[in-house]
């Protein structure tokens, strides 16, 4: 009897197609534990965040001994970054102000990051590509590496791809109370992160316009309806840190701190390595990187909204051109593959900078791929009709942000995840494609069975 060659084949590629399938999952569980001990023995035994305080680490740490204490009133200096970790900091200093149960929060956050992540991938695309992006966030060393920091990076990059999610998630609910809900709770999860960094309000609200003007599937009703709660659950929050930093600030409005002014002037005043302010000196690691060494003087306040505002916008009317190549620099230096501070100034730069290489080659190339891919095949407007761009317009805010401030690769670590989501799933398509064209190929000719 001769055994069908057509149907043993076919039984074969089924076989092998669910084993495939399962390999997301059977990845996904042991990466992601094995990424919760690499993050735990990172911080506990190699990297203590509390050996490492000093820069904006000692700035968040002070500020939250400071007001730990009741009684004390805010100055000025103390209203210069966020309020968000400084203050969460405070209360874990009131409880133990040997910072070691802070140290161990910020072990769990870390080790939540890759749920965010692949939650986001979820939500986007799939369980499977969900899987993978779990597996390979579990693995990215920046995920682990700023668990060891006393920084607001850490917290940003679990809320970033959370508040995506819950976007999209609210956008396609198809109870309003579902919709409502989902919206209120990615409301809250916005203003924390506008507490922890200001730049989240163009970062998030640009996904947010991109995918309200351009992605079809959900109605604008809908979409309206969503970024309206979510902005309406920040007022609350925004008005109670804005009268604390307008205070502190006696009496100038600041909406969340008061360095703006100062980051512009920093990032505007020609090739300097910092500014040396009346009460502080302050420079951009970018800057240290590309080797400036000039630090110029300024007669007034790094607080002085008003003077180093004026003092930039001088400078820049009177370099124009070189102002313009400055910030289009700031992009590229958010965007660069060197490692980011303050990893790149510690023992582990060998390692840093070869992920970011990695990284650079392996995620943010497939990623931007990915949109050229859908571009090819259904042109332009598919791409920007495509949730695919969408989550990569979330980048588009913090371009702008740095081209107005200064710019560095630390900026862009909290929205990693757009490139880890959008790469895996260039991965998972062009897989997809290979295995499609190996199922059609004609298999070569088995030797006869025996009569």
């Amino acid at each position: 009897m001769r055994v069908s060659t057509q149907t043993s084949s076919t039984s074969g590629w089924q076989k092998f197609s669910r084993l495939v399938a399962r390999v997301p999952i059977l990845a996904a569980l042991p990466a992601f534990a094995l990424g919760v001990i690499w993050r735990w023995l990172h911080v506990y035994q190699a990297h203590d965040p509390r050996g490492t305080v000093y820069s904006d680490m000692a700035v968040y740490i002070s500020i939250a001994r400071r007001i730990a204490n009741e009684s004390y009133r805010l100055t000025p200096l103390d209203v210069t970054h966020p309020p968000g970790a400084s203050w969460m900091f405070s209360q874990f200093f009131q409880s133990d102000p040997s910072f070691f149960t802070l140290m161990l929060f910020q072990v769990v956050v870390a080790s939540l990051i890759p749920l965010g992540v692949g939650l986001l991938a979820w939500v986007a695309f799939d369980q499977k590509s969900a899987a993978w992006a779990i597996a390979v966030s579990s693995g990215y060393f920046y995920y682990v590496e700023y668990a060891g920091f006393f920084l607001s990076e850490i917290y940003m990059m679990l809320l970033n791809p959370l508040i995506m999610a819950l976007y999209l998630l609210a956008v396609r609910a198809k109870k309003p109370t579902s919709r409502v809900t989902l919206a209120v709770v990615a409301g809250a999860l916005f203003f924390i992160a506008i507490a922890f960094k200001t730049v989240s309000v163009p970062a998030l609200l640009g996904f947010c316009g991109v995918h309200w003007l351009f992605t079809r599937g959900e109605s604008i009703r809908v979409k309206t309806l969503v970024i309206a709660i979510m902005c309406l659950m920040t007022v609350p929050g925004l008005y109670l840190t804005s009268q604390r930093c307008t205070q502190a600030s006696r009496g100038d409005f600041c909406l969340t701190s008061n360095k703006g002014p100062s980051d512009f002037l920093l990032g505007h005043y020609g090739r300097i390595q910092s500014i040396k302010w009346t009460d502080s000196q302050f420079g951009s690691p970018g800057a240290q990187q590309h080797s400036y060494e000039h630090v110029p003087q300024v007669w007034f306040s790094i607080t002085d909204g008003e003077q180093n505002t004026e003092t930039a916008w001088e400078w820049i009317w009177a370099h124009p051109g070189e102002a313009i190549v400055l910030s289009v620099q700031h992009v590229f230096d958010l965007l660069s593959p060197n490692a980011p501070w303050p990893t790149i100034w510690t023992g582990e730069w060998i390692v840093a900078q070869t992920h970011s290489y990695l990284f650079g080659l392996l995620l943010i190339y497939p990623a931007c791929l990915l949109l050229f891919d859908i571009a090819r095949a259904g042109g332009p407007w598919a791409m920007f009709r495509s949730v695919e761009f969408a989550i990569m317009s979330v980048l588009f805010g913090v371009m702008l942000s740095v081209a107005i401030a200064t710019g560095e690769t630390r900026y862009r670590l909290p929205y990693d995840c757009v490139f880890i989501v959008l790469g895996v799933e260039f991965y998972r398509r062009m897989l997809a494609r290979h295995a499609w064209r190996f199922r059609k190929r004609p298999l070569r000719n088995l030797p006869p069975a025996p009569a």
